[in-house]
């Protein structure tokens, strides 16, 4: 059976997400030392490339069983724009998909795009029967992807975060 981890890289009509590298430090610091992004993340602002090398090492080269840690980068230059995580949880044979993308970048449908691919993979390659996204119930700007994408909302979870879901069902119903 296949798992994400059959993915290390995908391609799509504008991205590619493939593996976060260290030469990727300039463009993540961008981000990453914004106030108005890095609210909307559980880490902390990142000041200088050292930090970022080292949240690359820590967080993106930090394997975990059935995640794949995608940098969303342009397919023509290889830039990273963003990163984008699949998170396969076995037990309830579901996917978590949380993302961030470059303030610059924002409003070019780049994560939609990513999501997509995930989409694509998760529900006809992997066999999964849902895929959501959380993110804070108060950061409008990640509300419009699962919005867009047909996702349904769920609700407020106990740490404020809105929860929205896509079944298999529902997915080949829009394909």
């Amino acid at each position: 059976m296949k798992q994400v981890t059959d993915y290390p890289e995908i391609q799509t009509e504008r991205l590619r997400l493939r593996r976060v590298r260290l030469s990727d430090a300039p463009a993540m610091l961008i981000y990453m030392s914004d106030d108005d992004t890095v609210r909307w993340l559980s880490g902390i602002r990142k000041q200088t490339i050292t930090e970022i090398t080292q949240s690359i090492r820590d967080y993106f080269w930090h394997d975990e069983p059935g995640t794949m840690k995608y940098a969303i980068a342009d397919l023509k230059t290889d830039e990273l724009m963003g990163t984008i995580d699949f998170r396969y949880h076995s037990d309830q044979n579901d996917a978590e998909i949380g993302y961030v993308l470059t303030p610059q970048q924002r409003g070019n449908g780049y994560v939609s795009e990513a999501v997509k691919a995930l989409l694509h993979i998760g529900f006809t390659e992997l066999a999964m029967n849902v895929i959501w996204i959380g993110h804070d119930q108060d950061n409008v700007r990640s509300r419009r992807i699962p919005q867009r994408l047909g996702f349904h909302s769920e609700g407020v979870d106990s740490q404020s975060h809105q929860i929205w879901t896509l079944t298999k069902n529902q997915y080949l119903a829009m394909q």
